[in-house]
């Protein structure tokens, strides 16, 4: 149920719609903005029709305030006398659509009260199957689940490929970048680097880097062939 407070005023949105048409609040001290947010903060909580019957009177609270402002007489002010004067049909004409949409909005809550929220009734229970463990279903489904096989390619180029390339390319230049060595990709050169760290182990080249993420120099340590 919602529950409107302003002033000294607390209870329903209709028990306040009731105390204003009796004239025991006045329309016009109606904050209609604020009970406004107050009341769709609780809609949430409200049923189907419970909430078709709030948009009504909500609406019907806006009327209120619009005709006590409607019958208020217009004074004009001497620094207002420029402005244009309130367009007296028209504004009539807003509060004969605002009644007219509250009247049609009651009788669709009139049409819907007769509809009942009910949630979808459940699906009856096959008897017949039992419940039936985890590792069971993975038993039974494991002769119609397709097999993976992992085909890996043949290793090609591995540390002693790499080492015997360098060594034919260093014995010709003697030193070099590691830029400069004859390997193809990214692949190819991760294996080379791994090799050349075993020759430096073994005291077959001289590894120089003057900075961090500097040049690397390769510079091979015999003077006769291998």
């Amino acid at each position: 149920m919602i529950t409107l407070t302003f002033n000294t005023f607390a209870g329903t949105p209709r028990e306040l719609s009731e105390q204003v048409r009796k004239g025991k609040i006045a329309a016009k001290d109606l904050p209609v903005l604020a009970l406004t947010d107050q009341a769709l903060a609780q809609v949430q909580a409200l049923g189907l029709s419970e909430r078709g019957d709030l948009l009504p009177i909500l609406a019907e609270l806006v009327l209120f305030k619009l005709r006590a402002f409607a019958r208020r007489p217009q004074l004009v002010l001497v620094e207002d006398e420029e402005e244009e004067p309130l367009d007296g049909p028209a504004f009539l004409e807003t509060l004969l659509a605002l009644e007219e949409a509250i009247a049609f909005l009651e009788q669709r809550s009139r049409e819907r009260a007769r509809v009942l929220a009910v949630p979808p009734s459940p699906l009856p229970k096959d008897r017949r199957l039992r419940p039936m463990p985890l590792q069971m279903l993975v038993r039974a489904v494991e002769p119609f689940a397709r097999r993976a096989e992992l085909l890996l390619e043949p290793e090609t180029f591995g540390l002693h490929e790499a080492w015997e390339r360098i060594k034919g390319f260093l014995w010709g230049v003697r030193q070099t970048q590691f830029s400069r060595l004859p390997l193809r990709g990214w692949g190819e050169q991760t294996v080379a680097f791994a090799a050349l760290l075993e020759a430096k182990k073994q005291g077959e080249v001289e590894l120089l880097q003057l900075e961090n993420f500097g040049t690397l120099e390769v510079e091979l340590k015999r003077t006769r062939p291998f």
